[in-house]
């Protein structure tokens, strides 16, 4: 059967029987968001607790490793859970939509509990196949299955951009992602011989590398037309819905808020429906290799029958769904929720006005008047503060020193050459001063290495906390242990504690945390407001991440390109129009392949 056979016989099919899709995928995800996923947030936290780690990213991974071997075991553990969860959705759906293509005519629960039977065959091996595949292989190709269990598995776009800045990681990148692609359709069928055949994983691999053979081209084909069509379908979809609430705005009132009300409505259902027939689809894949579609009028997928009283609970709980959303949904469009984030200039420039971290570039950007400009500072040789954000003077400078090798006269002393523009390397004295005189506020990155004084936060807060408090300078770090100091010995200075990805939830004295913003999503957002602690979110260069962030309530962005988020803005705070809102909201809204709600 040829691709585009394939995608529209499956198409048909999902028409046909749409209400059973529907039930069995976003009944599953609704379990998963509303169930599953806040009791693994709950233990993670709680595990954390117990151990008092008030973090998880990769500068204390090691620490956890060698330090804390009773949660080491907890967080194995729950991984090990998760992964049979992750096992046990990807065997019920497989199962439930072979179910209705085949025309078994059984009932949900009829398959969970041939899901839950399956999971006999689960062993220790099969643990470490599922990390190898979901953690290495999905991330590339998750076009097939992509599960709120592992939604974290995203690779933050500064990595991909730091490496995409030298030619030979690039490439390296590059070869990476085809040999990791080729693996993954290689190794497409494993799960589902585990699950249809029973076949242990190393069996299940030869076996799946036997279908393969000679078919790469087939099946990338096949998940290339199957995501462009679904891609296109989804854009005109939300184009459509965009369009016709800009001319509804142009009619009298009340027509475009109760039009905004029904576009936005019918967007949510649009987006469910998409995401129930992408992943009918891409499982079709994998069914359609081992049980051919049976064509029939019939309604396949049963329900037990009810009780009344779980009749009654799920007449309530659907009321409460459907009542949260519509109440969600008037909040959103009437703007009730709205804030306007601070403008942060990243490192001093403005579209690359000037060289990043210097003085004449952060002069060229006052004029632009941004709540704050975000700079870096580093101690030198002689125990001062120079504002440089690599270790190495090289790349801007091409003197081959690490920062803490010159004395600060001696860093001084060197040129700066950056989007055509040549600037002297300046002390954070002078810096500071700068911004004062100009009554710029900053946002202090203090960057540390491991040749840093032990004196060193004593000297910043003796020399620069008055300053910082009377021109309301804020301080962030990547440096927890910087953070942390800062916050017990110098309690009133503002610190942002910064996450260069969105794991678990932190426990820590911050003020604030300055979020990647790949990985940044409304529930951090939201759980970090009810903390009383503001977001930040970097580094944020186009006008469709803007809005989302914006539309995300995040109390700061961080921009290499001040102009275009100002213009951003000022849209939004100019009491913008439905189409706008309804414009954001789709920004917000996730790609296919990913399977899991910002809403």
């Amino acid at each position: 059967m040829s691709s585009l056979k394939f995608f529209f016989t499956y198409s048909r099919e999902f028409l046909r029987h749409w209400g059973s899709y529907i039930l069995l995928i976003i009944g599953t995800n609704i379990v998963l968001e509303m169930l599953v996923i806040p009791s693994v947030q709950f233990s993670i936290a709680f595990i954390l607790r117990q151990g008092k780690i008030p973090y998880v990213s990769n500068t204390n991974i090691l620490t956890i490793i060698t330090k804390h071997p009773g949660v080491l075991a907890a967080l194995l553990l729950l991984l090990a859970l998760v992964l049979t969860l992750v096992f046990l959705q990807f065997t019920f759906q497989l199962f439930s939509i072979k179910s209705i293509q085949t025309k078994e005519e059984r009932s949900l629960w009829e398959l969970f509990k041939q899901s839950l039977y399956q999971m006999r065959h689960l062993r220790p091996a099969t643990f470490f196949f599922f990390l190898f595949y979901f953690v290495l292989i999905l991330p590339f190709a998750n076009a097939i299955f992509r599960t709120p269990l592992l939604s974290k598995v995203t690779i933050p776009v500064f990595i991909l951009d730091y490496l995409s800045e030298n030619i030979l990681f690039l490439l390296l990148l590059m070869v990476a992602s085809v040999a990791v692609s080729y693996i993954g359709i290689r190794l497409l069928f494993v799960l589902p011989l585990m699950i249809f055949s029973d076949e242990p994983p190393k069996q299940a691999m030869a076996r799946s590398l036997e279908l393969t053979h000679h078919r790469y081209w087939h099946y990338a084909w096949r998940i290339f037309i199957l995501t462009v069509f679904l891609t296109i379908v989804s854009y005109v979809g939300y184009g459509v819905s965009y369009g016709l609430q800009v001319v509804l705005d142009f009619l009298p009132k009340p027509f475009p808020a109760i039009g905004a009300m029904l576009t936005l409505t019918s967007i949510q259902l649009f987006s469910q429906l998409m995401l129930a027939w992408a992943t009918v689809l891409y499982f079709s894949m994998l069914v359609q290799k081992f049980y051919p579609l049976v064509i029939s009028s019939e309604h396949p997928l049963r329900l037990i029958r009810p009780s009344l009283w779980t009749r009654i609970a799920a007449g309530i709980l659907v009321i409460f769904l459907g009542g949260t959303t519509l109440l969600s949904n008037v909040l959103y469009l009437a703007g009730v929720e709205d804030s306007i984030p601070l403008t942060i200039s990243h490192r001093g420039v403005d579209n690359g006005n000037g060289v990043q971290n210097t003085i004449p570039a952060m002069a060229a950007t006052i004029k632009e008047k941004p709540d704050y400009i975000e700079m870096d500072v580093q101690e030198t040789k002689d125990h001062q503060f120079v504002v440089f954000h690599d270790k190495n003077f090289r790349k801007l400078t091409g003197k081959n020193a690490a920062t803490h090798e010159l004395t600060l006269s001696e860093s001084q002393e060197l040129q700066a050459v950056e989007n055509g523009h040549v600037a002297p390397i300046a002390s954070f004295d002078d810096y500071l001063a700068f911004a004062d005189k100009h009554q710029q506020k900053l946002l202090i990155e203090i960057k540390t290495n491991a040749t840093d004084s032990k004196e060193m936060m004593d000297r910043f807060i003796e020399k620069y906390q008055d300053d910082i408090l009377t021109h309301h300078h804020r301080i962030h770090s990547l440096d927890y242990k910087i953070v942390e100091e800062l916050k017990r010995k110098a309690p009133k200075l503002y610190v942002s504690y910064v996450l260069p990805y969105n794991l678990v939830f932190p426990q820590t004295p911050a003020n604030a945390y300055t979020m990647e913003e790949t990985t940044l999503t409304g529930d951090f957002v939201r759980r970090a407001h009810l903390e009383k602690k503001e977001v930040y979110a970097w580094t944020v260069n186009d006008a469709d991440s803007m809005d989302r962030m914006v539309s995300l309530n995040v109390n700061g962005i961080v921009t290499d390109d001040l102009k275009t988020l100002q213009e951003q803005i000022k849209t939004y705070q100019e009491s913008p129009s439905y189409a706008k809102r309804i414009e954001m909201y789709i920004n917000r809204l996730p790609a296919l392949d990913e399977r899991i709600s910002e809403n």
